[in-house]
């Protein structure tokens, strides 16, 4: 990430945030009241109360955590069926 003097990374962030959603979210972002996010911490959790239901995150968590190397697989094999 790029640096800047006696900026912090959050404001960095959220500086640059419109210019990696686009459309119904971008929309969605200007709806929220200004100064509503203060934080990356508060827009990433926002963002997920908005756009991740509770069940897909416990899905994906558990498909992270159950997620096993099978025998007589090479790394490759196993890399690829990693990307979720």
């Amino acid at each position: 990430m790029m640096q800047f003097p006696n900026v912090s990374q959050d404001v960095v962030r959220l500086h640059f945030i419109p210019f990696v959603i686009k459309d119904s979210t971008k929309k969605w972002m200007h709806s929220l009241p200004t100064n509503f996010i203060s934080s990356w911490d508060g827009f990433t959790g926002v963002f997920l109360r908005k756009y991740s239901s509770n069940g897909k995150t416990v899905k994906l968590r558990n498909e992270i955590n159950h997620f096993v190397q099978l025998e007589k697989k090479s790394f490759w094999k196993y890399f690829e069926r990693s990307k979720l």
